[in-house]
């Protein structure tokens, strides 16, 4: 039996020097290290990933600290103008994740937005989660929301994410995708226009498809989640993991198995290889595998 192929779609953030090549042999070493510490499942399965980068994608603008309050107080923030549909969406997103804390959202004394180009209304709707789920936790998620709108609403970029995720599924065969963060809203995106036909095996780890903002664009508000028949659809989340709201998907989502698993603390983790070193994904690859 040769080695189980796999395509792997990455998230937001991976540096300019992230290269299909490189990204592909990461995620390799470390699921490698999963299949040999994985106790036997009847059958010997090695897999190959191969990781298509987007990073090029996405535009590469610098970044600078918007001072909230005070020496030291920096968050790092996109250089790109928020336009007013741009901003409805990251207050949408922010709220999702703390809808209690916003609630209660009042300016702040002190207040500095430096050079940064944060309204108002975004940085008080983020001291207002802060709040609840920690100091300078917010101004971390800015960037991956941001890329998240970016996917969702200009179609011109998201053609070219799901083309280059398109090729790499053609050349390779692959009937297996496992996708990390904002990879999944995008493998979710293809898997609903009809563009991974042949796809029978999904794991998203890491996944803010549970957003109510992240889903506009690519599912209709108030409906559940659903993936193609013969998709057999697994996902893994931490429950300190701030991008899927510490939660999983099954209350959304027609079809999933959620597992939960342990990360440790965010930033880390939300790392796709504290996702990928989990048996969780050792026991899906020796399914696929056999299949």
């Amino acid at each position: 039996m040769g080695a189980l192929q796999i395509v792997g779609v990455h998230g937001i953030k991976q540096g300019s020097d992230a290269t299909t090549a490189g990204l592909s042999a990461s995620w390799q070493a470390t699921i490698d290290e999963t299949l040999a510490a994985a106790p036997a499942s009847g059958a010997e399965v090695g897999a190959v990933v191969t990781v298509p980068s987007y990073q090029e994608v996405f535009p590469q603008t610098p970044t600078r600290h918007v001072r909230l309050g005070g020496p030291g107080a920096g968050l790092l923030s996109d250089d790109r103008p928020i336009d007013e549909e741009e901003e409805d969406f990251i207050l949408r997103a922010l709220a999702a994740y703390a809808p209690s804390a916003v609630e209660e959202e009042s300016p702040e004394a002190g207040l500095t937005l430096g050079e940064g180009p944060l309204t108002t209304r975004i940085v008080r709707r983020i001291q207002a989660v802060d709040r609840k789920m920690g100091k300078g936790v917010t101004g971390r998620l800015l960037w991956f929301v941001r890329e998240a709108h970016t996917y969702l609403h200009k179609e011109e970029t998201a053609v070219l994410v799901r083309a280059a995720v398109a090729e790499a599924l053609t050349e390779t065969g692959a009937r297996m995708v496992v996708a990390h963060s904002l990879g999944s809203v995008v493998v979710y995106d293809m898997l609903s226009r009809g563009e991974a036909p042949y796809v029978t095996m999904l794991v998203t780890c890491g996944s803010p498809l549970g957003w109510l903002a992240g889903r506009k664009g690519i599912h209709s508000e108030g409906e559940r989640l659903t993936v193609p028949v013969g998709v057999e659809w697994t996902n893994l989340y931490a429950s300190k993991d701030f991008v899927t709201g510490c939660v999983g998907l099954s209350h959304l989502a027609v079809g999933v198995t959620d597992i939960e698993v342990n990360n440790g603390a965010f930033p880390p983790s939300h790392d796709v290889h504290r996702y990928l070193d989990k048996p969780a994904l050792a026991e899906a690859i020796a399914k696929a595998g056999i299949a």
